[in-house]
């Protein structure tokens, strides 16, 4: 089910469906009262307005306040659709923020029909003309396999307990089992404590140099030492790892769980999946299940119990969320650390609602485990939690406490500069602005529109500046930043911890290969800065061609503008 949010410089899109709308109950005097507020609501960027969709098709369109359902309006000649469908998309805009219940306020008498329909779909009639339906939550906490990228799913539970988001289930693969018991156990300072601490010797018996890291040469050498143990040992010994699980889980604690926890592993020699379900009562059974879950044979060795060899659960089930939803979850709350593994395709109903998390960064190697990355990956995992379920925070690689008026007044300023500086007037036709917009949505990997593009060039710029973006900034802060990065050196392992091969190569060819957009940038700085009299023409015709490149280095120029601001 997809539900998107509406802005204003995209209406145009909508503006034929809307007029042919029509409004589903009496919320207002007539339909075109309707579609005219609606409309308004949109063009100003006030309220919240949502368009669904039938696959690809937009057929309804809602504005809320609060917890209220203020406007819906149906395209009732694109798709055909019944009263529940209607219903379930509702409960499914409030749910996905974990809202309490979903009302509707009528300014006259409903009639006998729609009230039956409303009490019907569980609605009760609070107060004259008005419906509440209090949603109910049976909501379940899916926990990826990933290594060592496990550390953002705690941070991800720190930000679910500060929502007061109550999990009646968890399922987790490999380390989302393991994360899955430390939720358990319910102490997210013992759990924060254990990831900030780790280090690849405590799980592996295989010791790292971190001093090695620091090149690119060392992390091969590490990575091909570790290889070769692993062959030669038939997977490296988890000795640590069971010593770390048996110190880290009380078993007085785990024996008082009440919230339904079930594991995925692997048995062998078939690799066929297992589900086994927790049971606080056997201790050495669920430590040796832990085990078998998190085994990522060929690199670990197999986990031995009864006689039986179990490996990693990601070889069969890496996003555990069918069986959540087997065992009753009617929201699922996904946390994909982007592990090594097999992702079942599963058919979601519709009356289920899935929220995945899933940060656009690296999170390092999945077998290097190191604590000062862990600490970066909580942080990331707590602030995009509360960003896309809490809907506190604005941004898509870097997170801003920021309102969306001020990001359009920032915006604003930043277009005035361009106008004023190069005459330079952008959305001069809606292909214009389509084709710069799907050109941005490339690089920036997430929605690009009128009214965030400033938001979304700095991103870009902090970005390529490699600042932290495990911290949360205003746009003033990170213009503060931005400003003084010319004379700072960015060390990528003093910054983040312990990176990956993968990691190390993306920093080479930012660095180097001419093509990467670091370098095209740099490039256009260059053309631009011996051809200063001209400067104005070329960046005219360049900012179709080239928009990204031409739009962060007008925002690099406009920033330094502000330095003294």
């Amino acid at each position: 089910m997809k539900i998107e949010t509406m802005v204003a410089s995209e209406w145009h899109n909508f503006a034929a469906q809307v007029a042919e709308s029509r409004q589903l109950f009496p919320l207002f005097e007539t339909h075109s009262s309707a579609r005219e507020v609606f409309t308004r609501s949109v063009r100003k960027n006030t309220g919240h307005a949502y368009v669904a969709y039938a696959g690809k098709v937009p057929y309804l369109f809602i504005m809320t306040e609060s917890e209220r359902v203020t406007n819906l309006l149906l395209l009732q000649e694109t798709v055909k659709t019944g009263w529940s469908s209607i219903f379930t998309v509702i409960e499914h805009l409030f749910k996905r923020t974990f809202q309490g219940s979903a009302s509707f306020h009528f300014p006259h008498h409903l009639t006998l029909h729609l009230k039956e329909l409303f009490l019907m779909h569980g609605y009760k009639e609070i107060e004259e003309n008005r419906f509440s339906k209090v949603l109910d939550y049976h909501t379940s906490l899916v926990l990826g396999g990933g290594g060592a990228r496990g550390a953002y799913q705690i941070g991800v539970w720190q930000a679910v307990k500060e929502l007061e988001i109550p999990i009646e289930l968890i399922t987790g693969t490999s380390v989302g089992a393991l994360n899955g018991a430390l939720i358990l156990q319910g102490d997210f300072e013992a759990a924060k404590k254990m990831w900030e601490e780790i280090d690849t010797k405590k799980i592996l018996a295989f010791p790292v140099n971190k001093t090695t890291n620091d090149t690119f040469g060392g992390v091969l050498s590490q990575v091909g030492a570790f290889t070769i143990n692993a062959i030669q040992t038939k997977g490296v010994s988890t000795k640590p790892l069971q010593e770390l699980i048996r110190d880290t889980f009380s078993a007085e604690k785990m024996q008082q769980v009440s919230t339904d926890f079930y594991l995925v592993t692997t048995e062998l020699p078939n690799f066929q999946e297992k589900v086994i379900r927790f049971n606080g009562k056997q201790q050495s059974k669920w430590q040796n299940w832990l085990l078998a879950s998190a085994s990522f044979f060929p690199a670990m060795a197999a986990a031995e119990i009864a006689d039986k060899y179990y490996v990693d659960g990601g070889y069969r089930n890496n996003i555990p969320v069918d069986v959540a939803i087997e065992h009753g979850a009617t929201e699922c709350i996904i946390v994909d650390v982007k592990g090594p593994g097999i992702t079942k395709p599963v058919k979601i109903r519709d009356e289920i609602t899935c929220l995945t998390l899933q940060t656009p960064w690296s999170m390092g190697a999945v077998l290097l485990f190191d604590g000062a990355r862990s600490v970066q990956n909580i942080k990331l995992g707590y602030l995009e939690t509360m960003k896309i379920i809490g809907e506190k925070y604005k941004g898509h690689w870097y997170t801003f406490d920021e309102t969306f008026d001020s990001l359009i007044q920032f915006q604003q300023q930043f277009f005035t500069y361009i106008k004023e500086t190069y005459q330079l007037k952008l959305w001069l036709s809606v292909e214009q602005k389509n084709k710069i917009c799907k050109k941005m949505r490339k690089v920036y990997k997430d929605r690009v529109f009128t009214e965030n593009i400033g938001l979304v060039l700095v991103e870009l710029l902090a970005k390529n500046q490699g600042i932290s973006a495990a911290k949360l900034y205003t746009i003033e802060e990170m213009i503060g930043i931005l400003q003084q990065k010319k004379e700072m050196k960015t060390d990528l392992v003093e910054t983040i911890g312990m990176i990956s091969v993968q990691e190390w190569l993306k920093k080479y060819y930012d660095d180097y290969f001419l093509l990467s957009e670091k370098q095209q940038l740099a490039a256009l700085t260059s053309l631009l800065a011996s051809n200063e009299q001209e400067k104005a023409q070329w960046l005219a015709t360049l900012v179709d061609k080239l928009p990204v490149q031409v739009l962060q280095l007008l925002m690099i120029e406009f920033i330094q503008t502000r330095s003294g601001k």
